[in-house]
């Protein structure tokens, strides 16, 4: 075999968390700091989510899934002072709660992102001095005769930011003169409705584009599936979960590519590929459902789908399972946080080794990785 080596796969990470789950989940009030939520929460600018299920089960559940709303984003042009003008400062940031990211590539341009009301602006050495403003350096992963970098944080619902009020006037004086160049974001306001009419809001001013992330639905066919049950175990060695979990983390990135290694039909010589489903002695062949919305993606609406599939879906049937898996738009150049992957069922975690479906209570495996690459909006 050949042995491929290079810079970009030593700096990626994967955190994996076994985690076991409430029997019900209030989108409004979840566990924040505990796995998979927190993963959920910590990837605030995504770009795809991708539900994966066996058709039996999406059909019991296709009437949960209809009635979620389909998230809503916008791409608009703007200049970083136009945050700053009264209606729009007051309206989204001051009273309301929105995300927007900009155009660029964390590392080399400058980038701003919004979230919770604090303003981050990533940008070089050179336009950071010119701002005035406070900021701390960031790290720049090794790279050599990399030029240095700045972050820089503020807070916009602090009292003190104010027209009016000096540090204020230091940002609005720093995006008039120096950070004011025009670029694409795009816009979420968390707390609007599609059925809700945004024509008298203040982001109309700027000519927005509206995009329904309305979800794409493919269906695959006698897909080999592997056992779920006892996946992984309380007492099972280290060694043999981090495999286990591995193997299982594999099957999924191939059905999420639709390769023919998972179908049951496939006979594919195996001098060209020698890939075969875990434990393909306890695999059961099943039609699976893909469905995938596209767009500005925030973990409240992932919250929501969360807590719908595992209400619907692992109450259907002790068998039943579903797999989440989202890709973030990171903004970070140095160990940022590409995505997320999370396959829940009832007895994916058992009390014993080998003891197959023995909790009643579903499980969770989440998967996080890091460093893997940063896609550019």
């Amino acid at each position: 075999m050949l042995d491929f080596v290079d810079d970009a796969s030593r700096r990626e990470k994967c955190f994996t968390t076994i985690a076991q789950l409430p029997a019900v989940v209030d989108p409004k009030e979840v566990a924040s700091k505990k796995s998979p939520f927190s993963a959920i929460l910590n990837h605030p600018f995504v770009h795809t989510v991708e539900v994966i299920l066996p058709n039996d089960v999406y059909e019991k559940n296709q009437t949960s899934l209809d009635a979620l709303e389909s998230p809503q984003c916008a791409r608009v042009s703007m200049c970083p002072s136009d945050l700053l003008q009264h209606d729009f400062f007051n309206t989204y940031i001051k009273a309301g709660n929105i995300l927007m990211i900009s155009e660029g590539r964390s590392g080399s341009d400058t980038v701003f992102t919004l979230r919770d009301g604090l303003l981050k602006v990533e940008t070089g050495k050179e336009t950071y001095e010119r701002t005035g403003l406070s900021g701390k350096p960031i790290r720049s992963g090794g790279r050599k005769h990399g030029k240095e970098r700045f972050v820089i944080e503020i807070n916009l619902r602090l009292p003190s930011m104010l027209h009016g009020k000096k540090g204020f006037d230091r940002v609005v004086w720093s995006f008039k003169n120096v950070l004011n160049q025009s670029m694409s974001w795009l816009f979420y306001d968390l707390e609007s409705t599609p059925e809700q009419n945004n024509d008298s809001k203040p982001i109309q001013s700027h000519s927005p584009k509206w995009f329904n992330c309305a979800p794409v639905r493919n269906r695959l066919d006698r897909v080999s599936v592997p056992s779920l049950s006892g996946l992984v175990s309380k007492d099972m060695p280290e060694v043999e979960q981090q495999e286990s979990c591995g193997s299982f983390s594999e099957w999924i990135a191939l059905v999420q590519m639709r390769s023919p290694r998972v179908s049951a039909d496939d006979a594919v010589d195996p001098y060209l590929s020698r890939y075969s489903v875990p434990d393909s002695d306890k695999t059961s062949v099943s039609d699976l459902i893909s469905l995938k919305w596209h767009g500005l993606i925030s973990p409240k609406w992932t919250i929501q789908l969360f807590a719908s599939l595992l209400t619907h879906t692992t109450n259907f049937s002790p068998s039943a399972w579903f797999v989440l898996s989202a890709s973030a738009l990171d903004k970070q150049a140095v160990e940022g946080r590409d995505g997320y992957t999370i396959a829940a069922a009832p007895g994916i975690c058992s009390e014993q080794a080998g003891e197959a479906g023995a909790s009643a209570r579903s499980h969770a495996i989440c998967w996080e990785f890091v460093g893997a690459t940063t896609t550019e909006y």
